[in-house]
């Protein structure tokens, strides 16, 4: 091996062992281009209709813009209210419960130590709305510049795959293109799926804990339907706060609560997924929790949102470059 081929390879190992630390020290950034890319698949989806009618794709795209802020703000100035006190009111009531549970396991031994273990924020929903709360108002400038270039990418899209296949060498330009599509495809059949999943599972959950005799159900049912986004453990998430709210209900609204839950969690796993994942890559479950671990200790919790998006998206990328076009790696 002559040096000039020893010194590329020695770059080529350099620079893939460097690229997990530049993904962590610029993780913000990540974060923000793939709800990006997220978000301008989801005003493209939007702006068909409108682009149909003959409206220019720009012209699309800011009406529809203007038409999801105008909704927000309906729904926020409709809805605003009752929802921001319903969610107090789980978390008020949450806290209350948890707090009473921790009580009672203090007065057990291995119940002592598993409160020494765990910590006394661990029981309080309370601070976890807090610190949730202190990272939505940490991201609202992000926030801001994932909107607008969302915006900027779905009014021309052709000036983006431009510079992707300028930035590609010429030999891989056209498969990295063909690649860049697939991931937008997918991106799209999942956006769809994940939206029916999420006014499914919420819509299911407010009916059944106003129907157990729950309070604030349009809160429980907005965490529920939330926590979709977050794959095979979100529901898991989305049942706690219900579960502690129904135990001051007494034994017998517990139970018809988690009855509840895993019902609603059997018809979506059951009807809904399958539906979906025929239209989807369909990503193997080990691989989906593993992704959404290696996002999470890579971002923290502000990625754990994107982690399906982002498993999606490099599990997409995977098959389009590796896989056989007669689809052997597709898990259907």
């Amino acid at each position: 091996m002559d040096r000039a081929e020893f010194t590329k390879r020695v770059a080529i190992v350099v620079g893939i062992a460097t690229v997990p630390f530049l993904l962590w020290y610029f993780r913000s950034v990540v974060l923000v281009a793939v709800g990006a890319a997220l978000l301008s698949v989801v005003l493209d989806l939007l702006s068909h209709p409108l682009r149909w009618c003959g409206l220019p794709r720009a012209a699309s795209i800011a009406v529809t813009l203007l038409v999801v802020f105008g909704f927000l703000a309906a729904g926020g100035y409709v809805f605003g209210t009752t929802l921001a006190n319903e969610m107090q009111d789980v978390i008020d009531r949450a806290d209350t419960a948890a707090r009473a549970i921790a009580g009672d396991l203090q007065r057990s031994a291995w119940g002592t130590t598993l409160l020494k273990h765990m910590g006394d924020s661990q029981l309080s929903l309370a601070s976890w709305a807090g610190n949730i709360a202190a990272v939505s108002s940490s991201v609202f400038g992000s926030i801001v510049v994932m909107i607008a270039a969302a915006g900027y990418v779905a009014a021309q899209p052709g000036l983006y795959r431009a510079e992707l296949r300028r930035l590609l060498p010429r030999t891989s330009a056209e498969q990295g293109e063909a690649t860049a599509r697939r991931i937008v495809r997918t991106l799209k059949l999942w956006c769809i799926g994940q939206a029916l999943q999420m006014l499914l599972v919420g819509a299911l959950t407010t009916f059944a804990v106003w129907l157990i005799g729950l309070p604030s159900p349009l809160a429980l049912g907005v965490i529920a339907g939330v926590a979709e986004l977050i794959p095979y453990i979100g529901p898991f998430i989305a049942a706690v706060p219900a579960l502690l709210v129904a135990t001051a209900q007494g034994w017998s609204t517990l139970g018809w609560t988690l009855l509840a839950y895993i019902a609603i969690q059997q018809i979506e796993g059951n009807l809904m997924l399958p539906i979906v994942q025929r239209r989807l890559v369909a990503i193997p479950p080990a691989i989906m929790l593993f992704g959404i671990l290696a996002v999470g200790t890579l971002f923290g919790l502000q990625g754990v949102v994107f982690a399906a998006p982002i498993t999606v998206m490099i599990y997409t990328a995977i098959s389009q470059t590796y896989c056989k076009p007669s689809g052997a790696c597709n898990h259907h």
